[in-house]
Order: structure tokens, then sequence, then C-alpha cells
């Protein structure tokens, strides 16, 4: 394990900026929903306060840190993430009938948000071995998907549908970039359409069938399963070219939108700001995409090409599928939009993966 601090000044500032600019953003937006609420305006936006700043903490270690000792401890990263799943399980608090939170000494984290980067290690330290197998052999496919169907079902399990699914694709989109034969692609496709029909009769529970017969059809349930969807749709609509202005959102302020620190803050963006607010957040997102690109692209390693393509992977389609929800063109599948939405795990889970990829960046003489 090898510390370096001169290799800081080798830092990828502008990777930086827009992360520091998605969280003074989500910061600002996490105050502005208070403003209703005297009583309790304050303390929303300290937790998620102390929560950025203890995540900068842990960005910067990881950063200094050199990338490559994940390769060895990739096994201690399974394992706790494993018992950490069964865990929840067996001692999870339920919050609206999702058991995936354990709780200790008055703090909650959520094990999901770590099994994330977890499985992310996991595929890049395997498919940088294994990437040329598989184009002739299905055995590198089945043993990488075993280990991720072991965690996609126990997150199932607690039911957390959105977080099972990032998942899968983090595993789907991993494998599709290695030398795989598209035939095979092809028929793990066809096998997923079979797995997600049979899943419908028997792993979904009834609420979240609700959701995706009301993202289909938000109009025959408007105050009950399509109330989420209907409120943020408005919400969005209301803040039209330039918003309605800071803290006064009518569907936020008055508590019509529902979960609007976590799943829904990007409507309370857009109420406030309008059009324009969202397509500064749409820009910076894009810039964020874009120097995590440039990583994949500078770096010749194998394991950091996919450990970033993991990431990369993981917060586009955790931002973009948050972002269709709230907009109305995707069902509600619980997804926080990264370093904007409330909640201590899934700060501190991303800033980890930003130090990450800064470490890359700093530990990379051939980064240019």
């Amino acid at each position: 394990m090898k510390i370096s601090f001169k290799a800081l000044n080798k830092i990828d500032f502008l990777l930086l900026t827009a992360v520091f600019l998605l969280i003074i953003i989500g910061l600002l937006n996490i105050y502005s929903i208070g403003l209703s609420n005297i009583e309790t305006k304050m303390i929303f936006f300290n937790k998620q306060l102390a929560f950025a700043l203890t995540g900068i903490v842990l960005l910067l270690a990881f950063t200094i840190l050199n990338y490559r000792f994940l390769k060895s401890y990739y096994k201690v990263f399974l394992v706790v993430s494993v018992i950490l799943l069964l865990a929840v399980l067996i001692f999870g608090r339920s919050i609206r009938g999702v058991s995936a939170w354990i709780s200790f000494l008055g703090f909650r984290f959520q094990p999901v948000e770590l099994v994330k980067i977890s499985l992310i290690i996991f595929l890049a330290k395997y498919l940088s071995n294994t990437a040329k197998e598989f184009y002739h052999s299905w055995m590198p496919i089945i043993i990488s998907g075993a280990v991720s169907l072991v965690m996609i079902i126990l997150v199932i399990l607690q039911p957390d549908m959105g977080s099972a699914i990032i998942l899968f694709i983090i595993w789907f989109m991993m494998i599709f970039f290695t030398n795989i034969d598209k035939k095979k692609v092809i028929i793990i496709s066809l096998l997923i359409i079979i797995t997600i029909s049979f899943g419908w009769f028997v792993f979904l529970e009834n609420y979240q069938k609700e959701r995706i017969s009301t993202f289909l059809n938000p109009e025959a349930d408007p105050l009950g399963a399509g109330y989420n969807l209907s409120q943020s749709v408005i919400a969005v609509g209301s803040g039209q070219l330039t918003g309605r202005g800071f803290g006064l959102g009518s569907q936020s302020q008055l508590n019509f939108l529902p979960e609007q620190r976590t799943d829904f803050i990007f409507a309370v963006i857009s109420e406030e700001f309008g059009f324009l607010g969202s397509a500064l957040i749409l820009i910076i997102i894009t810039i964020f995409f874009y120097r995590i690109i440039t990583i994949i692209k500078k770096s010749n390693d194998n394991f950091a090409v996919f450990l970033a393509l993991g990431f990369l992977i993981m917060f586009f389609f955790q931002s973009m599928l948050n972002i269709a929800m709230n907009l109305g063109i995707a069902p509600v599948i619980g997804l926080p939009l990264p370093f904007i939405s409330y909640g201590g795990s899934s700060m501190w889970m991303s800033l980890i993966a930003v130090g990450i990829l800064e470490s890359i960046v700093v530990h990379k003489v051939e980064y240019g």
C-alpha cells in the first residue's frame, strides 16, 4: 500500500470542481427545502454538510493511496459486502417497506452503496485478467455473473429494486467492453428478458408492480400509486425557463412533492431554478463524465481502465435514471442523484469512488 503526497499536484482539478459544484448545489437545495419548516430546516442541511466534509476527507485519503492496493483486497471488499447485506436482512431497519439500512449508535448506513464499489473492484480485477477469454469461453461470464448475482439477489430481498438494477447494469456493461463474442451478448440478453418476465411474478412486490404500471399510465391513480410521479412532473413543469426562485417552489415548500431531499431533488431544482438551472446540472454532470472518459483513454493499465469504466457506468446510469424518474419518463425506483441527493452513505461512497479515480490519475506516470 503505497502513499504519495507529492502525487497530489497531478490531481484532476476539473473533475473535482464538477463534483464540488454538484455538492454545493445539493446543499443549497436541501437548505431551500427546509425553509418551510423552521424547526427542522437546519437539521438535514447540517447533516449533509457533515457528510460532504467527511466524504471529502475520504476522497483525499483514497487519492493519496495507490489504487493498485485494491487488487490485493478485492476479496475483503466482497466478503464484507456480503456480510453487510446479510446483516441488513437479519437486523436491518425497515423504512417504507425496505430493509436497506443498518442502524448503529443513532447512525444509519446503507450497505448497498458499498456493494456497488465492491462489485466494480472485483470486476475490474477479474476482467483485467480474463478479458480476452470472454470471446471463446462462457466460464468468465458465468463466474463474474455468479458473484454479481449473489449480491443482486441479496439486494432484491431487501427489496431495493433500483440498486439491484444498477448492480446488474454494472456487470452487464463491464463485460460488454471485454472481448466478448456478440453472439453471447444476444444469448445473455434473451436470458435477461426471460428472467425479467419470470421475476415480475416471483420477485416484485405489489408496490413495485404498481410503480411500473403507474409509469405506463400515471393518470390511472393520480392520488395513490401515481401521486409521486404526478407531483414530480408538476414541479418540473412549473419551473418553466427561469424557475420560481430560491425557496419559492410551491410543490416543495408546501410538501406536495414527496422525498424532496432524496429521490426527487432534481424536481425541486427544476421548480426553483427552471430549465436553465436543470440545464446547468446536466452540463456539470456531462463535464464529470467527460473527465472520467479522459481517465479511461489515458490509462494503459487494464485494472485502472476497468475501475474507471465501472465508476462511469455506475454514475451515468444512476444519474440518468434518477433524472428520468423526476421527468416522468422512467418508473420510480428509488435512486439518489449522486452528490446532490441527501444521504450519508451515498455521499461517502460516491466521494470514495472519485478518490479512486483521482488515485488513477496521480499514480499513473503515463497520464497526461
